[in-house]
């Protein structure tokens, strides 16, 4: 039986935040109150250098990295106000995945550990790109030959113009940076890892229903019936772990919508607006960034709806004309049930769909071009 460390659709982002103090932790952790301080400091400081900054294109970056870490600090916020949710949604997530191994179903255990392979790559390498995506805003100072700080910070009575002062400042800022990433993708990995995961069940239960669609020779009804009241069992399952996943993310799904239409169309107009190169490719990178965010969710989501569109197919195609009445009134009700696809809603108001996102990138560039004609 594997532990909550060791499952891989969510072992590498329990580590990180439990290591942080922010999940299978005392609620007086000390990690979680020093990586909180870093950036709650760093986000006040942020905010304060907006009220000074009078530059456009400077304003605009800044309020980039301003909003971004304050969606870090707010996503961290959430979860520690709903811990035990989360730790029992990971928890059942993990009871579901050793039930499954220990089937011995060759066909679904495969799969299982396939997609959980998957789920564990994706996560390293989502924390790689943003990591490397701030490394490249914390030498972006050195290739301007400005004396900017890679985040601008506003601090009663102390001047950035020192010099040491400056060097100060650029060492606390590379040291938050990590720290702040960890507040920002292990939550999203943890989100698209359930939304992996409820995708793979859904693929198992479509793996039983062809099963029930060919019986085997020397099977009775009784064994029939037997089988079908498993399926349906495994199908209620699979409806609440989706409740829980929903009433887990619905909240930050929403903010996503609003942060994601602002960031994108403000990076959109700062790219219309500098003329500097480091600038131009800084503002390409976090376009790429906030965008591979948003899309990696979405599809997450829009492939959990899909999958169950395909399990009501499946049971539309099964031969219930040679099962019993009992078996038949059986399959109605999960058919009925099923035709309702099983969705993740953002704010419990838009189903998050490829189709949304969609939507949300032409808003974000109707925005731009309505910001860019007025600025013109």
């Amino acid at each position: 039986m594997k532990t909550v460390e060791e499952v891989p659709f969510v072992a590498f982002s329990v580590k990180v935040w439990k290591f942080m103090g922010f999940l299978f932790a005392s609620k007086y952790s000390n990690q979680r109150y020093f990586f909180l301080l870093i950036n709650v400091a760093l986000n006040i400081s942020q905010f304060a250098y907006l009220f000074t900054e009078e530059k456009l294109d400077k304003l605009i970056l800044n309020g980039y990295f301003t909003v971004w870490y304050f969606n870090c600090i707010m996503r961290v916020v959430i979860v520690l106000k709903r811990q035990k949710d989360y730790e029992n949604c990971i928890h059942k997530l993990v009871r579901l995945y050793n039930f499954i191994e220990t089937t011995g179903d060759e066909y679904m255990v495969n799969l299982l550990q396939e997609v959980g392979k998957k789920a564990h790559r994706f996560s390293i390498m989502n924390v790689c790109l943003s990591l490397t995506t701030g490394a490249c805003f914390l030498i972006y100072p050195v290739f301007t030959g400005m004396q900017d700080l890679p985040y601008g910070v506003y601090v009663p009575f102390l001047n950035t113009s020192n010099r040491f002062t400056y060097k100060l400042l650029y060492l606390y800022e590379i040291l938050a940076t990590p720290p702040g990433v960890t507040l920002y993708i292990p939550f999203s990995n943890l989100v698209i890892s359930f939304f992996l995961f409820a995708h793979t069940l859904m693929q198992i239960l479509r793996y039983k229903l062809n099963i029930l669609m060919e019986p085997e020779k020397d099977q009775d009804e009784k064994m029939t019936e037997k089988k079908l009241k498993i399926a349906i069992k495994y199908h209620q399952v699979l409806i609440v772990l989706i409740d829980d996943i929903n009433s887990l993310v619905a909240s930050v799904s929403f903010i996503e919508i609003i942060f994601f239409t602002m960031l994108l169309c403000a990076l959109l107009f700062v790219l219309n607006i500098v003329e500097l190169l480091p600038q131009i490719c800084l503002s390409c990178l976090y376009i790429v960034l906030i965008m591979t965010q948003l899309f990696t969710l979405y599809w997450g989501a829009n492939e959990v709806t899909v999958e169950s569109l395909k399990v009501r197919e499946a049971l539309y195609d099964m031969p219930w004309y040679n099962m019993t009445e009992k078996c038949k009134k059986l399959l109605l009700i999960v058919m009925i049930r099923s035709s309702r696809p099983l969705q993740i809603v953002a704010g419990n108001i838009y189903p998050v769909t490829l189709q949304m996102f969609q939507s949300l990138v032409n808003v974000s560039y109707s925005y731009f071009t309505i910001l860019r004609r007025v600025y013109q």
